[in-house]
């Protein structure tokens, strides 16, 4: 199978299912989750499908059109950024947020914690569902390693990782209920926005095994793609086929790219059921599909 280069200095491979005769190549589970302890998961557009999901919230409040739009861009300019401290990375946000919306930041926090987060949480509840694999997988990590044999937690640590708050309560939306053995990061847990590199060292060290030895699983090379790059982790690029539009504030100069320091880092590029296929080969054989 010809070998590409992703963006950020990435060498690309594709997984390729067991049965296919290029299997015997190396571009398998195998070598996908080689030597990996642990997985930092994305939440929006890789644990459920979130298309249409801002003209859904456009829907449920079309007066607030204007504010989801400069949330959106600001988010986009905070990218990378880290403020060490919860506080300071909110201070700056909701100022910057609430110029663009001309508002004061007490007025415009106020609107994102107690309209805009219980409105992004409805619609997830009334319109999305996580992918298949992923409530039986936090399932099973929450059972007590003596209680089963084929138990994913043995070897295998997880986190779920979100740039946007209410990490919990959004997932529970899904009908998702990870327990104590997932761990849930969002802004709030570092002052800090995919892809500065601290939050994942960090998740990595609370997780117990160092950065080579995590897989970090992603829709966005921009984010979760750079992070993990930058942070010496492998990473899985979901292939959603949907078409980013990276600058979509006109202001924003794009991103250099990244040359790879040291030995080049592997990203792999697949599908959801090719991701979930080979976590059930690894760590499970006897996980079920849904």
């Amino acid at each position: 199978m010809k070998e590409t280069t992703g963006d950020f200095g990435y060498s690309a491979d594709a997984i390729i299912p067991k049965d296919s005769p290029e299997d015997h190549n190396g571009m398998s589970s195998q070598k996908l989750l080689h030597n990996i302890k642990g997985i930092i998961f994305d939440f929006d557009g890789t644990l459920f499908d979130n298309t249409r999901l801002p003209l859904r919230l456009i829907a449920a409040f079309p007066p607030d059109i204007f504010r989801l739009w400069k949330e959106r861009l600001i988010r986009k300019r905070f990218a990378g950024t880290d403020f060490s401290t919860t506080e300071d990375y909110y201070k700056a946000f909701f100022k910057a947020l609430g110029k663009a919306c001309h508002r004061s930041p007490e007025r415009i926090k106020n609107w994102y914690f107690k309209r805009y987060m219980p409105r992004m949480i409805h619609v997830l509840e009334k319109y999305y569902s996580p992918r298949q694999g992923v409530a039986e997988l936090f399932r099973r990590l929450d059972i007590p390693e003596k209680a089963s044999k084929d138990t994913p937690q043995k070897k295998l640590r997880v986190a779920v990782y979100s740039d946007y708050p209410s990490l919990k309560e959004r997932l529970e939306a899904l009908d998702l209920y990870p327990g104590k053995r997932v761990l849930l990061y969002g802004p709030e847990s570092f002052g800090a926005q995919k892809p500065a590199t601290r939050p994942f060292c960090s998740i990595a060290d609370e997780l117990g095994i160092i950065p080579e030895e995590v897989l970090v699983v992603g829709d966005r090379e921009e984010t979760d793609g750079l992070g993990a790059f930058r942070s010496g982790m492998r990473f899985f690029c979901l292939k959603t086929g949907h078409k980013r539009y990276f600058r979509l504030d006109p202001n924003r100069q794009p991103p250099k790219k990244e040359q790879p320091h040291g030995p080049s880092l592997i990203m792999y590029a697949g599908t959801w059921e090719d991701l979930i296929q080979s976590l059930k080969d690894k760590y499970a054989p006897n996980l079920a599909p849904g």
